[in-house]
């Protein structure tokens, strides 16, 4: 079983296209505690789009992506996020 280890602070990332590298995280895991079904997009450092997901509510997931790939939601309210590392 793959163990989490935290590298930075957790972050709040509000809806919208406003976008966050979440600390440069190669790794970064997300909360969604929002109430509803959050679409959550990842994109390149110039914006271009990457890839999306649906994100069911009281769920939590780990995305692997570039350190300079930032991501956002749409949806309503706030998704938690924290850069982490992967240990065996």
């Amino acid at each position: 079983m793959a163990r989490i280890s935290v590298s930075a602070n957790e972050e709040v990332i509000a809806t919208g296209i406003g976008t966050t590298t979440v600390s440069n995280g190669r790794f970064v895991r997300i909360v969604n505690t929002t109430g509803a079904t959050a679409a959550v997009f990842v994109v390149d450092a110039n914006s271009a789009g990457i890839g999306s997901f649906t994100m069911l509510n009281n769920t939590v997931e780990v995305v692997e992506k570039h350190p300079e790939d930032k991501i956002y939601f749409l949806g309503t309210g706030a998704l938690k996020v924290s850069r982490i590392g992967i240990t065996a």
